[in-house]
């Protein structure tokens, strides 16, 4: 039996696949789903439209990247508490601007281990950061042993966990931006 279970499995595919593009194979499809079963007027009745999402409950990781426009702030945020003088604090900051990466890059050379950092400039804060080791295929052989947020800087290190025969370098970014 267990010889001719493919066989019948093989046959019974090539039948259904030649009847379904006759009348007999569109007739039995109908009786499984009737013919128009699901339309328009199902799916929008169901479909999620502007009408039925509550305003401001979206996210920005609900959209696919590049569908919001860059820089766009959100809403200011709450009201502060109320101070000594019993007067409500200042209403909250509406967000980011000014958005910008900062990359530095080492010397390229055969040197086991490195720190780098990658700094904002003057007036902006540090919002993300990050390191990468180039060329890539001395990733097999170079470790980031560290990446990390200090201060106004991102810093990272790195080391050969195997001997590596070329040159090497650390990359660090560090993403800045005016917090207000």
């Amino acid at each position: 039996m267990k010889q001719r279970l493919p066989i019948v499995l093989s046959t019974t595919a090539l039948v259904v696949a030649l009847l379904g593009a006759t009348p007999i194979g569109t007739a039995a499809r109908d009786l499984v789903v009737p013919r128009n079963s699901v339309g328009t007027t199902q799916l929008k009745n169901n479909a999620i439209v502007s009408s039925k999402v509550k305003n401001r409950s979206l996210v920005a990781a609900d959209f696919k990247l590049g569908q919001l426009p860059r820089g766009v702030q959100g809403p200011a945020g709450p009201q502060g508490p109320a101070g000594p003088s019993g007067a409500a604090g200042p209403q909250g900051a509406p967000g980011t601007s000014g958005r910008e990466a900062v990359f530095t890059t080492s010397p390229s050379n055969s040197v086991s281990f490195k720190t780098l950092a990658a700094a904002c400039p003057a007036g902006k804060q540090v919002v993300g950061g990050g390191a990468a080791i180039a060329p890539a295929a001395a990733a097999t052989a170079v470790a980031i042993t560290s990446s990390y947020l200090n201060g106004t800087s991102w810093v990272a290190a790195a080391r050969e966990t195997a001997a590596f025969p070329g040159a090497w370098s650390l990359n660090t970014v560090v993403i800045c931006a005016n917090v207000t």
